[in-house]
């Protein structure tokens, strides 16, 4: 979680070049999983087609009745594992994938989904910075939150020639919106003067009940996103993931950062993952862990595999090359313990 964004001079003010998610064709939502929630309900595709290795929210979310899920494999690499799902694809599926921590991994596969008369659409919540996304996808969605410090906000980008959803939506819940910005708001001043860590638990459940139905985003995350200096933060981070992975290549899952990607953060695939967790812990390191498969189907052995194993060293740009060498003193210290 990041905290609330703070902007110390006018300069942040001044006009910037807007993103591609700002720019073009877009819903501008509270949730990412609202926008996949809006496509399901606004296309009403016989079948919607996820990847094995998939945030359960989004799971969750591609829920509607009379609309099927399946699901497609991905492998111990995070490629999806074959082509023969695609001969089941029918005209008007929805088919999802992943850009998943900033890389494409899927391209010829959404080439041939889309031949076949899918609607692709490309999750890049994990993705939001990259210079370009899939020329092959029909919807694109971000999540902001997951690079700065917004308390809400998800974004569908809508593809040329592509209707956009109804636009109308209502406000966030009072409530929610509220609990979701004390929170952001505290983890700022955490952050700033050090302190409790109450921002944790209220940041938690603010993630766990953030609208599924389709409302807006709020005005002080749709401003802060206007004024955000994106070229630096994709500056810090892709320097960070470099050192990252000049110290540690060994254990990333993705050995080479191109140009045109900035990464969510720096996975890293390791056999003690908890125990080499819990002592990340302990020296005040966080890595996530992307993600908890308990409701994809158990017979997507390599995902699950994958999901015991894998971690998401943080390099984002709170940090600079400091923090890099603490945090890759301390994980070379504890793998081998």
């Amino acid at each position: 979680m990041f905290g609330l964004e703070l902007f110390e001079s006018n300069a942040s003010l001044k006009a910037k070049k807007l993103p591609r998610f700002l720019s073009e064709r877009q819903c501008l939502l509270a949730t990412a999983r609202s926008a996949v929630k809006l496509l399901v309900q606004a296309l009403r595709p016989a079948t919607v087609w996820l990847p094995s290795y998939i945030c359960g929210i989004v799971i969750d979310a591609a829920r509607e009745p009379g609309v099927r899920m399946r699901f497609y494999a991905v492998d111990q690499s995070l490629k999806v594992s074959d082509s023969n799902w695609l001969a089941e694809i029918e005209a008007g599926d929805l088919v999802i994938f992943v850009d998943y921590f900033g890389f494409d991994t899927w391209s010829w596969h959404g080439v041939e989904a889309r031949a076949r008369g899918a609607r692709i659409t490309e999750d890049a919540c994990q993705a939001m910075l990259n210079k370009d996304f899939s020329p092959h996808s029909h919807y694109v969605i971000f999540s902001p939150r997951k690079f700065i410090g917004v308390p809400d906000g998800g974004i569908l980008l809508v593809g040329k020639n592509k209707e956009r959803p109804d636009a109308d939506f209502p406000a966030p819940p009072a409530r929610w919106l509220l609990q979701a910005t004390k929170a952001s708001i505290l983890r700022s001043e955490f952050d700033r003067y050090g302190g409790e860590r109450r921002w944790f638990k209220m940041f938690q459940a603010a993630d766990a009940n953030g609208p599924m139905e389709p409302c807006r985003m709020s005005d002080l995350s749709a401003a802060i996103l206007r004024i955000v200096d994106w070229a630096s933060i994709k500056r810090r981070r892709r320097r960070n993931y470099e050192f990252l992975l000049s110290e540690l290549g060994d254990l990333a899952m993705f050995a080479s950062l191109p140009r045109e990607v900035v990464p969510l953060g720096f996975p890293i695939r390791v056999k003690n993952r908890d125990r080499l967790r819990r002592a990340l812990f302990n020296e005040q390191i966080y890595p996530a862990v992307h993600w908890d498969l308990s409701l994809v189907p158990c017979k997507f052995a390599a995902s699950h595999n994958l999901a015991k194993e894998i971690m998401t060293l943080p390099c984002d740009q709170r940090y600079g090359r400091e923090e890099m060498k603490r945090m890759v003193s301390a994980v070379k210290r504890y793998i081998s313990v």
